[in-house]
């Protein structure tokens, strides 16, 4: 006989603890909250929304959004990504702050649709343009970052031999190390899994030369946050502070080195997948797309 809709409840333990009556709330409580969550990214455009319905006295809703998104268009002329990029975050602060259902209002997705379709006319093609971060050349960038102060060089180093994304660099742990077998174990936020990624004897020297100088312990984060006073402080800090972080060291960016490693492993005769294993990209037609195309260098070499 098969099981009942609702033995499903029971699967665990003899006593039936899991899904019963008291983790069951506390389960939809806690989902409920998580969704109910403003990404931090999403705070300047929502305050820039507000700013507008402020000053042209409309009431915050979507007819308020559709004027705004319309305004960031034709008079701000804001690029593609940035338009829907405050798409997504006016839609998730009426939802969660305002209770407003945009999903079920077929008037709003059809002038949003209206909106999109003017990007596809002559005197607003150029916004739709997307200029990636350009990759520069390793050994020169080696150089670069082997001048750099002692905390500074072991994470820009890592960052650039395993071309994590900052959402990765931010959450890497002293314990994700395992430098005796030149590797680190990451977690792919944007994949929601765990990866491992190689390491050179120069990145693995840079990070005990780290670990020892700051007295770093296996818990503590790896990138984490100093003061003025030389004072480590393990936290998570945010994209936006590691993005600084990175600004401030090289005037780089995270993307800059991942592009730069994936660019000279190409270069130095390497295939897409073994590519891929290093970077953590799952799709090679992404990989192809968005970062190995065809370089400034060779094209010069052919005119």
């Amino acid at each position: 006989m098969g099981r009942k809709k609702n033995d499903r409840f029971q699967i665990g333990n003899s006593s039936g603890h899991y899904g019963d009556s008291e983790t069951l709330p506390k389960q939809k409580t806690h989902i409920e909250k998580k969704m109910e969550e403003i990404p931090k990214q999403y705070e300047g455009d929502i305050r820039r929304y507000k700013n507008y319905c402020c000053s042209t006295g409309q009431l915050i809703g979507a007819e308020a959004m559709l004027d705004y998104l319309y305004f960031s268009l034709t008079e701000q002329q804001v690029k593609k990504t940035t338009w829907e990029r405050r798409l997504a975050a006016i839609r998730k602060y009426l939802s969660v702050i305002h209770k407003i259902d945009l999903k079920g209002q077929a008037g709003v997705a059809y002038e949003l649709s209206g909106i999109r379709k003017m990007f596809q006319e002559d005197q607003y093609a150029h916004l739709t343009q997307v200029r990636g971060k350009s990759a520069l050349n390793k050994k020169e960038l080696m150089n670069m970052l082997d001048c750099l102060p002692i905390r500074a060089k072991a994470i820009c180093l890592v960052n650039l031999v395993t071309a994590n994304r900052p959402s990765e660099m931010v959450r890497l742990k002293i314990s994700d190390f395992d430098l005796n077998n030149k590797c680190v174990h990451v977690y792919l936020k944007k994949q929601k899994r765990w990866h491992t990624k190689r390491l050179t004897p120069e990145v693995t020297h840079a990070i005990d030369v780290y670990i020892r100088a700051y007295h770093l312990r296996p818990d503590n984060y790896f990138v984490g946050r100093v003061y003025k006073n030389g004072r480590y402080e393990s936290t998570a800090i945010s994209e936006i502070g590691y993005y600084k972080a990175l600004q401030q060291w090289t005037g780089l960016t995270g993307y800059n080195f991942r592009k730069s490693q994936v660019v000279a492993m190409h270069a130095a005769g390497a295939d897409l997948p073994t590519i891929a294993k290093q970077t953590g990209h799952q799709s090679l037609e992404t990989l192809i797309q968005h970062y190995l195309t065809v370089s400034e260098e060779t094209i010069d070499k052919y005119l």
